[in-house]
């Protein structure tokens, strides 16, 4: 019998219930009449939860035992499902027998027609809203022709929609639901189903074209990014970015039957038109031509392969095209490749008149064999220095060619150029909605649709390029700040930043494999954004308190365009909802868990290693700043979760693979491993992330836990829902077992929990004791509605505050005296306390009185005995620079005898931010 691939340690006592009865029924025999029958099956997956599947996700069900009691022919069957369901097993393909559910509802199971193999899924139907977690993995080429319909993947919506064109009007037909985060679509005639890639599942979903529901989705492995079909129709092409692969998949067998090397992180896939050679791009290629400090080596510039596709063998490697390279698109007659990209130069400051940090540009390959110029960059066009050009371009996301015109799409600027396709020169520009990628050629007029992913639209634009339709694809499943803030961190800047936007650097929120210079002898890979609200201080230099700082600080110091409240709102939440990886990776179990192999090197990593003296669970980093890191500087630890993805790593970019950074940190750490060992550690950390729901913020903080007012509620975020579906619990008893309050003495503090999907708060049934120290607790098991639980304990500890010296004041004025370089500037910032603060502190609202800010930040303000103590914001610092200002301390020098106000508090705060560093700067605090 063929063991589990997990050990006994994984499964507690809620495990073994769904185990023993929800799930897994292994039904013995009635008394002595009979025999028992064989168990054919292994355990089921442990972080799947069958009592609540969402729709749209596949099940996969317990692999099959091969031995003398069973036969090799026993496979899953549906024995019952809902009225409506049409969807089969799939046995075959796989690592593990799969189900697709295409209608909610209750199904069972069995196996063969063993009575002691029966497994019951109950099947949850979710709106897009319910489903949506941002793990940013946006929909690159998320459209393509489907006989006459056109076809989108709508990326965070987790739907797929059909327009069709009915008495010349382009209208949605339809629309499908699908795995997480569909972000590439593909069909060739005359195959009865669409192609689309979930990036968020590892899957590629089989849509049936006759009854419009996802019928199967394939694992092919991690984030499945681009699709390409081979003429016949007979194999796929899935990009695989993160493994550094191209899946082949055989479409009739529906099986992965090769892995191929592609490269770093490969995406953009194009197939040519004899079906012989597919070209793969590198998203986030190495800029030697650039480099004058030896940051990269020839094996990091490499960037398009040629794969032969009877072969699977590397034809050609295509260098020197340019940094980040986002789609291809080949030429009618496949003599050249055309590649929407961006190139730049991260040396010399962005302010410099001559610097070009970013080029927007089309650049041109050679791709016949047959013909001159094979492989080579044959010509390139800067879209906005070039003559003729109507502006900046930024982030060019998609290309297509039609005839003599090329078309280039925006995903920055929202806009749509048509070019020569000779010369490259600009014929018409069109304004089109948010987040324009992935361009589709609609009919021999040359009509093209534009997908914009942001905006949820499908633009249909002529050859002239007027603008036929405009199409709502579905409706927008993100928070309404999220949404606004997602926009704020892709829009162009201005002035020296009109030419690029946060998400040139921070492509799909990660890196774009540069090495940047931050300032004098400041040279920084930027950082992937990920769990922000639960890893403060942020940045390598922490110089960053909290997302809502940067909400201001990030649009005026980087990109030179000054938020508004709402914008800077919207930012800070778009950013404090990016959760990096999902679950399961290329490396782990189906379900997330890890493998034999994963848990040995989780042993070795907290063991032998010592990796887990900074890269603690449960958030694997100490949120520490070490004076000397891994790149022999200064830097703030990060977390670990998703680093398998990262692709490049460290302050300075001295790693550009996982494999290369284990080496890296076991000699920072001077520690000897066996290959065995050394392979286990690098497994496990392929493996790691969040086991049961990504952890966001817990509050109070370590930069809110001193001097916590009595009526503080404490509360703990995750990304998912508490488990609402066990058996006779409620949500809320489920979470008051493992979300308390302790005192110091480890008693459990009275009082009740509050539930709004994945937040808890605890609210304590009298007022904390002054000058008490207690500590909140989330404890290990809580566990989620998507399955599997909280796997370390998340916690805070804080102090309350002492009864305070005096009252404050409606409105105050803070004074800071900013030093200078022709001596210190004073700074006035009003302070209004709110009518209705948060129970645990003080609110006050901070409004800059200098440069014409449009600032209004929430902050925290708490009096301790005299000692004030304020929480970080964002402070101006020019008319479009914004610090941060932290480390805010006080005492309250002066109170008024007769009305017991607070009439002065002298103090002094640090302001950080890129290359600055300005402790014990003063303040004073009057009534206005």
């Amino acid at each position: 019998m063929r063991a589990p691939l997990y050990g006994p340690a994984m499964m507690n006592a809620r495990a073994a219930y769904l185990l023993g009865s929800a799930v897994f029924l292994l039904l013995g025999a009635c008394g002595d009449t009979l025999p028992p029958e064989p168990q054919c099956a292994e355990a089921p997956l442990p972080l799947q939860n069958a009592r609540a599947h969402t729709l749209g996700e596949t099940f996969y069900l317990p692999a099959t035992l091969r031995n003398e009691q069973c036969s090799d022919k026993l496979e899953w069957r549906v024995a019952s499902s809902p009225e409506g369901s049409d969807n089969s097993v799939y046995s075959q393909g796989g690592p593990q027998p799969r189900f697709t559910p295409d209608v909610p509802g209750d199904y069972t199971f069995r196996l063969g027609d063993l009575s002691s193999s029966v497994l019951n899924l109950r099947v949850v139907e979710r709106a897009p809203a319910e489903r949506f977690r941002n793990h940013y993995l946006t929909p690159l080429y998320g459209a393509a022709r489907v006989g006459d319909e056109l076809w989108t993947a709508n990326g965070a919506s987790y739907t797929v929609s059909r327009l069709v064109q009915v008495d010349g009007t382009w209208r949605k037909q339809g629309e499908v639901t699908v795995g997480s985060w569909p972000a590439a679509l593909a069909w060739r005639d005359p195959l009865p189903y669409v192609l689309v890639a979930h990036r968020g599942s590892d899957t590629v979903g089989f849509i049936s074209r006759e009854r419009g529901v996802l019928e199967d989705a394939l694992w092919v492995g991690d984030e499945p990014s681009g699709l390409a079909i081979s003429p016949d129709g007979k194999r796929l092409y899935v990009s695989l970015a993160t493994m550094r692969q191209v899946a082949v998949v055989d479409l009739e067998r529906r099986e992965v039957v090769a892995h191929v090397n592609a490269g770093f992180d490969p995406r953009a896939l194009a197939i040519s038109p004899d079906g012989k050679r597919l070209f793969v791009a590198s998203y986030r290629s190495g800029n030697r031509v650039k480099d004058t400090r030896g940051t990269y080596t020839p094996a990091d510039d490499q960037d398009i392969r040629v794969i032969d596709t009877e072969t699977l063998r590397l034809d050609a490697i295509v260098e020197g095209v340019s940094t980040d390279l986002r789609a291809l698109a080949l030429s009618e007659d496949g003599a050249e490749l055309f590649i929407a990209a961006t190139d730049g130069d991260p040396e010399p400051s962005q302010a410099e008149p001559n610097a070009r940090p970013f080029v927007h540009e089309v650049v041109v390959v050679g791709a016949d064999p047959a013909r001159p110029g094979y492989g080579q960059v044959l010509r390139r066009a800067d879209l906005w220095r070039r003559t003729g050009s109507a502006g900046p371009l930024v982030n060019p996301a998609g290309v297509l060619v039609v005839g003599d015109t090329v078309w280039v799409s925006s995903e920055s600027s929202d806009q749509v150029v048509a070019l020569d396709r000779a010369q490259l020169t600009e014929k018409a520009r069109v304004t089109v909605g948010q987040g324009a990628r992935q361009l589709v050629a609609l009919d021999a007029q040359g009509t093209v649709a534009v997908h914009c992913f942001q905006s949820f639209e499908a633009w249909v634009v002529g050859a002239d390029g007027q603008v036929r339709a405009t199409v709502k694809l579905t409706e927008d499943p993100r928070p309404a700040d999220v949404a606004l803030g997602e926009r704020v961190f892709t829009r162009p800047g201005s002035n020296f930043a009109q030419n690029h936007a946060c998400s040139s650097c921070h492509i799909e929120t990660q890196n774009n494999g540069l090495i940047w210079r931050f300032g004098p002898s400041i040279w920084h890979n930027a950082r992937p954004l990920q769990l922000l609200s639960a890893t403060t201080p942020l940045e390598w230099g922490a110089y960053v308190s909290s997302a809502d700082n940067f909400g201001y600080q990030g649009p005026a110091s980087i990109v030179s365009r000054p938020a508004t409240p709402q914008e800077a709102q919207g930012l800070a939440s778009f950013l404090g909802s990016l959760l990096g990886a999902p679950r399961a990776t290329g490396y782990t179990r189906l379900d997330g868990s890890y493998t034999e192999a994963g848990l040995r090197g989780k042993a070795i990593f907290e063991g032998k290693a010592t990796c887990a003296n900074c890269h603690a669970s449960p958030l694997y980093t100490s949120r520490a700043y070490l004076p000397r890191g891994k790149s022999g500087e200064p830097a703030d630890v990060p977390s670990l979760f998703g680093v398998y993805r990262h692709g490049i790593y460290f302050v300075g970019g001295k790693a550009r693979s996982l494999d290369a950074a284990v080496d890296v940190a076991l000699d920072f750490v001077e520690v000897a491993l066996s290959a065995e060992e050394r392979a286990d550690l690098l497994q496990f950390l392929r493996e790691l992330t969040p086991k049961g729901a990504a952890p966001l913020g817990i509050w109070p903080d370590i930069d809110s836990n001193e001097g916590v007012y009595p009526d503080v509620r404490p509360f703990v975020a995750f990304a998912d829902p508490v488990d609402d579906s066990i058996p006779d619990r409620t949500i809320l008893q489920v979470a008051s077992e493992y979300v308390v309050l302790e005192d110091a003495q480890g008693q459990r503090v009275p009082g009740r929990v509050e539930v709004q999907g994945g937040r808890i708060e605890f609210i304590p049934a009298a007022p904390l004791a002054p000058g008490a120290r207690y500590t909140f607790r989330a404890l290990p098991g809580l566990p989620f509605q998507s399955g599997g639980e909280l796997w370390g304990e998340r916690s805070t500890a804080f102090t309350v505050a002492k009864p305070a010296a005096g009252r404050w004041p409606r409105t105050m004025m803070m004074t800071v005296q900013v030093p200078g370089r022709n001596g210190p500037m004073s700074m006035d910032m009003l302070l209004e306390a709110s009518d209705t603060p948060r129970p645990g502190g003080l609110t006050l609202r901070i409004l800059p009185q200098l440069f014409g800010t449009q600032q209004r930040q929430e902050v925290w303000v708490r009096v301790d005995g005299d000692v004030l103590r304020m929480e970080p914001f964002a402070m101006p610092a020019g008319p479009t620079s914004v610090a941060d200002a932290m480390q805010v301390t006080g005492t309250v020098t002066q109170v008024d005898p007769s009305t017991q106000d607070i009439l002065r508090v002298e103090g002094t705060l640090r302001v950080a931010g890129p290359g600055i560093d300005l402790p014990g700067v003063p303040f004073v605090i009057t009534p206005r």
